[in-house]
C-alpha cells in the first residue's frame, strides 16, 4: 500500500539521483574534515600564545629574583613555579591535585639545591626548560626562558614534533641599592 504523493521514485540505470546522495555525503565528510583541521590549528595557536604569555611571566619572575639579589638557583625556581600551567604533567609527587600542589610550592621554593627540590616537586617541562639570566647594559637584568612544547599533531619528522616558545623580560636591578653581593 502506498500513500499518494509518497511513492518511491523509479531509479533507472542511467539515473543520477543515486550519485547525488553519495555526492552530498562526500561533501559533508570533506567539510567536517576541513573544519576539524581549522579548529585544531586555532587551538594550537591559542595554546602557543598562552605558553608565550606564561613564559614571559616566568622570565620576569626570574629577572626580578636576580634584581633583588637572589642567586641563580632561586631565579630558576622562580621561573619554574611561574610556568607550572604550561610545564606539562607533574611527575613528582604523583596525584594529589591542585590543592596538594599549592601546599608543595612553598616547600619547593625553600630548597637549597636541585637534589632537594627534585624530591619535592617536578614537572615534565622542567627538564626541557632553559633559563638564562644575565646582567644587561647598566643596571638592567635580562632573562630568557625557553621551552619545547609538543605539537598536537605530528608532521612525520622528529624535528618538528615540538614548537620552541621563548619568553623574555628586562628589569632594572635594585640589588646595588640595598644589598652587597655575598655570593647569593
Amino acid at each position: 500500500m502506498t500513500v499518494p504523493g509518497l511513492e518511491p521514485l523509479p531509479v533507472c540505470a542511467g539515473s543520477r539521483s543515486g550519485f547525488r546522495r553519495g555526492q552530498a555525503m562526500l561533501e559533508t565528510a570533506l567539510a567536517v574534515l576541513f573544519i576539524t583541521i581549522i579548529f585544531l590549528m586555532v587551538f594550537q595557536v591559542a595554546h602557543t600564545v598562552t605558553a608565550k604569555i606564561l613564559l614571559d611571566h616566568a622570565a620576569a619572575r626570574a629577572a626580578r629574583a636576580k634584581a633583588v639579589g637572589f642567586n641563580d638557583w632561586m631565579c630558576l625556581k622562580s621561573a619554574r613555579v611561574a610556568m607550572i600551567p604550561v610545564a606539562g604533567e607533574r611527575t613528582w609527587p604523583e596525584g594529589g591535585g591542585a590543592m596538594a600542589e599549592a601546599s608543595i610550592v612553598p616547600a619547593y621554593m625553600q630548597t637549597e639545591n636541585v637534589a632537594m627540590a627534585d624530591g619535592i616537586l617536578e614537572y615534565d617541562g622542567w627538564r626541557e626548560m632553559d633559563v638564562s639570566v644575565r646582567s644587561g647594559v647598566g643596571s638592567e637584568i635580562d632573562a630568557r626562558v625557553s621551552l619545547d612544547m609538543p605539537r598536537f599533531y605530528s608532521r612525520g619528522d622528529g624535528d618538528s614534533d615540538a614548537i620552541n616558545v621563548e619568553g623574555e623580560a628586562r628589569i632594572e636591578s635594585h640589588f646595588p641599592l640595598y644589598m652587597f653581593d655575598q655570593g647569593l
